[in-house]
């Protein structure tokens, strides 16, 4: 992590630190992790919290474009950003957006029902997070990434109605307690 990296998620530690939460849960990628160490250092209420490490959790798989500098004029870049239902990642063994959803609704919904009325932070990654924020609230899927992206160590709090099983967004890409505000 870079240093303001670092502090940004020292920053929401601080900002968290009075929220007593129920579970906490990681990408199991080391950026994920550590943000979450740093975070987690500065909450009062650490005593029996269980952080749990989920692979679901991971940011989307770029295939051969894993690690490479983000080509601003490809169309399946454009379609990752603007219109997520058209994307294809097929000629660079991507993940495919739809699984992407998959494997990460299926453990909010696993947190969710351990937890039904508790407090769960989840510590993951811009593209995944953004896109399973907007699945959860019933979007469409063309609108999947609408409101990103997301800027780094920044809080969204959705609720769920469990009667309903429906989320509501309580906050969104909030950074207002960022003394920086770099986006990712």
């Amino acid at each position: 992590m870079l240093p303001v990296g670092i502090e940004q998620a020292i920053q929401a530690g601080r900002y968290l630190s009075d929220i007593r939460f129920d579970a906490v849960s990681v990408s199991t990628q080391k950026r994920a992790m550590d943000t979450a160490n740093y975070l987690l250092k500065e909450n009062n209420f650490l005593d029996g919290l269980t952080v749990q490490y989920h692979d679901s959790l991971r940011e989307i798989k770029f295939g051969k474009r894993e690690g490479a500098e983000i080509d601003h004029t490809d169309k399946q870049t454009d379609y990752l950003r603007n219109r997520p239902d058209l994307y294809d990642p097929t000629d660079f063994g991507g993940e495919t957006i739809d699984s992407l959803v998959a494997r990460s609704i299926e453990t909010i919904e696993n947190l969710s029902e351990a937890y039904p009325d508790g407090k769960v932070l989840i510590v993951a990654h811009g593209v995944l997070l953004i896109t399973l924020i907007n699945a959860l609230v019933g979007k469409e899927k063309s609108k999947w990434r609408e409101g990103g992206p997301l800027a780094n160590t920044s809080i969204s709090i959705l609720e769920k109605d469990q009667n309903k099983k429906v989320y509501t967004i309580k906050s969104f890409n909030d950074i207002s307690y960022q003394s920086q505000n770099e986006e990712a």
